[in-house]
């Protein structure tokens, strides 16, 4: 009568699931050392909250998600486009300071379109987007909102970057509840380089000239 060897057995058993575990271990380390989980929010570092809505061009209001803007998986050095976030109220006196003397058409010339005033490399560029959002209600006297408002305040000041409806203050769930004007400079990959909200003296024109990468 041949005999089972139970102890081999269970020893094989045990060999096995040690092995299995050690292949796991192995495995979920390696990724945590290779992974580099980005946090989303809205400080630098973090990856660009969820930003989408309807945007005026000059023309027509069509639909816009910020996030199809970006690659995540672009690197320093390979082609692709930084966006200037404005967040401001048509009715905030420091906003329509800063849509008469900041985005003049001199710093527009310098960043936007096919043939930027300011050198950089091939495949770069740089896009503004102001979001319009509302400070106020509209029936406190003096503030008006809408989207005629926001089209005249795009035409008075003579801006050819797209503003966003965002009046109804639905950002607030993914990117907080702060003052006007606020800004966020956004790398390709969708990543925040810079934001007012963490260096209030540090314009954001300055920023756009130190980060964006320079041409010859």
């Amino acid at each position: 009568m041949i005999r089972r060897n139970i102890g081999d057995e269970a020893g094989a058993r045990s060999d096995g699931v040690m092995i299995v575990s050690i292949i796991f271990i192995t495995a979920f380390t390696y990724i945590a050392l290779t992974t580099n989980p980005v946090y989303t929010g809205v400080g630098v570092g973090d990856r660009a909250p969820e930003l989408n809505g309807q945007i005026y061009d000059g023309t027509t209001w069509v639909d816009f998600n910020l996030k199809d803007q970006f690659n995540d998986t672009w690197s320093e050095g390979e082609p692709g486009t930084y966006y200037l976030v404005e967040f401001m109220d048509t009715n905030c006196g420091i906003c329509v300071s800063a849509a008469e003397k900041k985005f003049t058409p001199q710093e527009q010339a310098a960043w936007l379109g096919d043939n930027p005033q300011r050198p950089m490399p091939e495949g770069i560029s740089v896009e503004f987007l102001a979001v319009s959002i509302s400070l106020w209600d509209e029936s406190v006297s003096g503030k008006s909102y809408g989207r005629t408002v926001v089209e005249d305040f795009r035409e008075a000041y003579s801006h050819n970057f797209p503003y966003m409806d965002m009046q109804d203050n639905s950002h607030q769930d993914d990117w907080g509840n702060f003052g006007t004007p606020t800004y966020f400079l956004i790398d390709p990959s969708g990543i925040i380089q810079y934001t007012n909200l963490e260096t209030p003296g540090y314009d954001f024109r300055d920023a756009l000239d130190d980060i964006v990468p320079r041409g010859a």
